[in-house]
């Protein structure tokens, strides 16, 4: 028997089989009756569920691309590269300041993290950045636009037992431009005071309903010490997460979900931008410099009580 004379369903059924490198790179080229297979949708839902990619998402309300989620695998993963350190600074935009960044063992443990590495920063602030592009991790214009599919933020911060710290973070969805913010989250925790546990406190969020256009995450968090140490006693970062799924859940325990599009836009050309990061920097610059006023003058009122 020729493979010519086999049913359309048995060929279906053996290409499903074969690895999606080979489907693209060899089967698509063997003959048109394999190549109108190797393009259907059907064969790749197929590989889909059948690898678990994507399950129970029942009538979905916008084409679903699902070569494209097979190849790419999208959903629920972290998008964020090199998020632990554990390839070094790869992938992440710094500044340093005082010591600068650098990374270190954690020491707490996460497990959901792929390492137990983390960022410590140092006595002044510490600033890292990366840039997600939604499309080029496998998501697609229609989808973000139309369903506008979950995206969580984690993030996991802590202290040195022995030295207080500080930690903030800011997460935009930004459109096409690479300038225009979406929407927008940032938290500010209470500082960690001297003389802690040195476990690790995460930070969460959902963006939800945050209307069409978002093309791009980006990704910024700062760090540091408050005992202004030479050093890197500065706050830990690590597992710095972006993920998107396409499964609606409605209990959502210590998540905040910022579920509006934003009422304003705000433009931020490149050449302007460092300048916008580093004005964060300095935007508690009147605080710390009154704590470092406040600690002069005790140190002068101690030297008055021991010269008297």
């Amino acid at each position: 028997m020729l493979l010519s004379d086999l049913p359309d369903d048995l060929h279906f059924l053996v290409l499903s089989y074969v690895p999606e490198d080979s489907l693209l790179r060899h089967c698509r080229l063997v003959c048109h009756r394999w190549k109108e297979i190797v393009d259907s949708q059907a064969l790749w839902k197929l590989k889909c569920l059948r690898a678990g990619i994507v399950n129970n998402i029942g009538n979905f309300p916008v084409r679903f691309d699902w070569r494209r989620v097979c190849l790419k695998k999208p959903f629920d993963r972290n998008l964020i590269k090199n998020p632990c350190g554990e390839h070094g600074f790869r992938n992440w935009k710094r500044i340093n300041g005082g010591d600068g960044w650098t990374i270190e063992n954690s020491r707490d443990v996460i497990p959901e993290a792929n390492s137990q590495k983390c960022f410590a920063s140092s006595y002044e602030w510490c600033l890292k950045e990366q840039i997600v592009d939604l499309i080029k991790e496998g998501l697609w214009e229609e989808l973000l636009d139309c369903y506008q599919p979950d995206i969580f933020v984690f993030d996991w911060y802590g202290g040195r037992e022995d030295c207080g710290c500080i930690y903030h973070i800011k997460v935009h969805l930004l459109a096409a431009d690479k300038n225009t913010v979406r929407a927008r989250f940032e938290s500010r925790p209470p500082s960690i005071q001297q003389w802690n546990d040195a476990k690790y406190q995460k930070v969460s969020c959902v963006f939800r309903n945050y209307g069409p256009g978002v093309r791009f995450v980006k990704f910024f968090h700062r760090a540091k010490d408050t005992q202004f140490w030479a050093g890197h006693y500065g706050a830990r970062v690590t597992n710095s997460t972006v993920r998107v799924s396409v499964s609606r859940t409605e209990a959502l325990p210590g998540v905040e979900v910022i579920d509006k599009e934003s009422q304003s836009s705000v433009n931020m050309e490149d050449d302007e931008y460092v300048y916008q990061f580093r004005s964060w920097i300095s935007e508690d610059d009147d605080e710390h410099m009154q704590n470092q006023a406040r600690d002069i003058e005790s140190r002068k009122s101690n030297k008055l009580c021991i010269i008297n």
